[in-house]
């Protein structure tokens, strides 16, 4: 009888004590996730922080940074004459990448479908008419957006973001939220924050800065750029949006090249998201995205700027994997001869970074297949101006290459 008593009195004590554990860190974590979802108005103090530091940050979440980009966009207006359009694949074109002269905004945003690209770029264009001489638009075939037609229809409005905008809310399970707070990575990460809660020297205020204010204090990143981070996630490691509007990738790790040929094993199968459009499409370019572009050529040219077309950069080796593939070199071969035909036909230049070993990239200049980082784009746009003859700013009938697709030998 004593025993039973002793196992009962054993097991409450082991319930209570992981309660007295866990709950916490429920608690907190579940705090955090809320936090993560953002808002207007922490959109707008974020973006102001940047404008007055010309520092790193970004406003959560990371994934969804439309509202950030905007307000950005709208900030950074008056002092700039090119934009850069697109998804997170262009997000490694920097300032550093145009001559003096060029001021950009890297407008790309996650996720950033063609079409809606394109319909961003037509409305800064019909908006502020003549203001921006050059412009900077991706053709990604290797995520289909190229092939896609989705939003061709609706006109699209870029805009600041309204302050008194809600957080967007959670379609996740209130019940999957909370086993989300107990998974591994969410937990190590919660230890690491209180962690460097503990060995701050006011633990009380950086605590209530990691779990109720709008952001951390300012720090400095290793190249001297100030820092601050407004969500709770890759805190202290200068993640986010620079002033000109490119991501740092801070937080993930670039290719190692033993991994190289797995990676591209593994693009090339008919059955990746790589090939699936591709496939689906037979390699032809959605005919209504070329007429946009098209019509965009025309106008950008009709005020005496440019249009630069881009297809970015893939992780060495990848494209001439596809290329040699007997499913899927005949559909990409395609791909590449309708684009030169249309460029030659819209009198205007396409740059094929796809091939990015031919400009000197290599692996460790990606985060994953096709996202390259400064880097690379470094090497491709140097050579692409020198190539060029002219500034970025001429028209296309000043640009000494010939229409068409431009890749070096």
């Amino acid at each position: 009888m004593n025993d039973e008593r002793s196992h009962r009195r054993y097991t409450l004590l082991f319930i209570v004590v992981c309660a007295a554990v866990l709950l916490p860190v429920v608690a907190l974590n579940y705090l955090l996730g809320l936090r993560s979802l953002g808002g207007g108005d922490v959109v707008l103090e974020a973006s102001s922080w940047q404008q007055a530091t010309r520092g790193i940050t970004y406003a959560p979440p990371l994934s969804a940074n439309r509202p950030f980009k905007s307000a950005r966009l709208f900030d950074r207006l008056p002092e700039i004459n090119a934009l850069v359009f697109g998804s997170s694949t262009m997000m490694g074109l920097t300032q550093e990448h145009f001559p003096a002269g060029v001021a950009i905004y890297n407008f790309s945003q996650t996720g950033n479908e063609l079409p809606i690209a394109l319909g961003e770029a037509e409305f800064m264009l019909r908006t502020y008419p003549g203001q921006f001489r050059l412009v900077v638009v991706p053709l990604d075939w290797a995520v289909g957006f190229l092939y896609r037609g989705a939003g061709l229809a609706g006109q699209v409005v870029v805009a600041p973001p309204d302050a008194a905008a809600p957080a967007a809310p959670s379609a996740v399970p209130v019940t999957q939220q909370l086993q989300d707070a107990l998974s591994l990575p969410r937990v190590k990460n919660l230890f690491a924050s209180l962690a460097q809660i503990a060995r701050s020297p006011a633990p009380v205020a950086a605590f209530r800065a990691m779990f109720f204010a709008g952001g951390t204090e300012d720090y400095r990143c290793a190249d001297g750029t100030p820092a601050r981070d407004f969500d709770t996630i890759f805190r202290g490691t200068c993640t986010g949006f620079r002033y000109d509007g490119s991501a740092t990738f801070a937080n993930l790790e670039p290719v190692a090249a033993r991994r190289v040929d797995a990676l591209i094993a593994s693009a090339v199968v008919p059955s990746s998201k790589y090939a699936v459009d591709l496939i689906k499409s037979g390699g032809a370019p959605h005919p209504q995205v070329l007429e946009r572009l098209t019509q965009l050529a025309r106008a950008q040219h009709a005020r005496g700027g440019r249009l630069v077309l881009i297809l970015p950069p893939l992780l060495p080796g990848m494209e001439r994997a596809f290329l040699v593939s007997a499913q899927l070199g005949p559909l990409l071969r395609r791909t590449k001869q309708d684009l030169a035909a249309w460029a030659k036909s819209a009198d205007t230049v396409i740059l094929d970074a796809g091939p990015s070993e031919r400009y000197g990239c290599i692996a460790t200049e990606f985060v994953d297949e096709h996202h390259a980082l400064p880097a690379c784009y470094a090497r491709v746009f140097a050579r692409f101006w020198r190539a060029s003859g002219e500034p970025p700013g001429a028209t296309a009938k000043a640009i000494k290459l010939p229409a068409g697709l431009y890749a070096p030998d």
